[in-house]
């Protein structure tokens, strides 16, 4: 797949073609199909694909008879711009406003209906590097989650650069699309929605401090607890509503960026004892166990991915 800047297309069977070889086989079908429009941007980086869309009033659908074997399992994050889009998928439906943060799961039927002229945002995943997280963010498809809050301004902010010149290739490529996976599991994975405000902002505060010394062996509860004038037990209910303990998100996020750097090939010559010391791990015995639990892959198989 190549980057493709400013692709304007004319007729749904147009976008229908350019859509599914994005995303994945879809259908598209609109009210006015010749006299469709839309302008389509997207870059490829790395495991990611990030898409800019602008488009007239028409209806997405990938069912059932869309979806076969051999199809990339993609998680689409979607940050809607502007006009009116529902989306529906697992018997929920959603009306999406301007700023929302919408989810879609490929390997399942979803529908997307844009009742007039719309414009948004789509970053794609692989389900693979969201580990574990995937099956907890798949449960909370079609739901609108507001960009609000420190991460999820940041995160906005960062998928709404598309139009940018972004890097494309390369290991600033890779650092980017981890720096974005990061973004969408904190957004996703964070409280629940009846958790307070006050106490979502200082998770994010939490969660930003973390990621920014994932390196340091020292990065413990107690210690963060410390560097943010809060005990532990607060620590640890400030963590109750996401899908992990604190420790075990930070465990997760170290075993995210080791994974990355064995699928780098500037890493090739670095030892896998070095690169898991890079992320914190400093007694990587038992890491290929946990790569194959996190990620079901081992050293040696993400080592054989850098030669592909």
């Amino acid at each position: 797949m190549t980057d493709q800047r400013g692709c304007r297309l004319r007729g749904t069977e147009s976008f229908e073609a350019v859509a599914s070889g994005l995303f994945a086989p879809l259908r598209v079908t609109g009210p006015q199909s010749q006299q469709f429009e839309a302008v389509v941007d997207h870059t490829v980086m790395g495991p990611v694909v990030i898409a800019r869309i602008q488009a007239g009033a028409a209806t997405v659908t990938r069912d059932k008879r869309s979806i076969t074997s051999s199809d990339v399992e993609w998680m689409h994050f979607n940050l809607h711009h502007h006009g009116p889009v529902t989306a529906a998928q697992d018997d929920r439906t959603t009306k999406v406003n301007p700023g929302d943060l919408f989810v879609c799961d490929n390997t399942r039927p979803y529908r997307l209906i844009g009742a007039d002229s719309s414009d948004m945002t789509v970053l794609c995943v692989p389900r693979a590097s969201l580990g574990r997280y995937a099956d907890s963010i798949s449960r909370r498809t079609a739901s609108a989650i507001p960009t609000q809050g420190a991460i999820g301004r940041l995160l906005g902010h960062a998928m709404a650069a598309v139009d940018e010149d972004l890097p494309r290739q390369g290991v600033p490529c890779m650092h980017l699309a981890d720096a974005l996976t990061a973004l969408l599991l904190a957004a996703f994975t964070d409280t629940t929605p009846e958790r307070a405000c006050v106490a979502s902002d200082l998770a994010d505060r939490i969660r930003a401090y973390a990621l920014a010394h994932l390196g340091d062996l020292h990065l413990t509860a107690e210690q963060v607890a410390r560097q943010h004038y809060i005990s532990v037990r607060h620590l640890h209910a400030l963590f109750r509503g996401s899908e992990l303990t604190f420790a075990a998100w930070v465990r997760h996020e170290r075993l995210l960026r080791i994974r990355r750097d064995l699928l780098d090939p500037a890493c090739s010559d670095v030892s896998t004892a070095t690169i898991a010391a890079r992320w914190g791990m400093h007694d990587p015995k038992h890491l290929g166990r946990a790569l194959k639990r996190e990620f079901g892959e081992t050293v040696s198989d993400l080592r054989r991915g850098q030669k592909n």
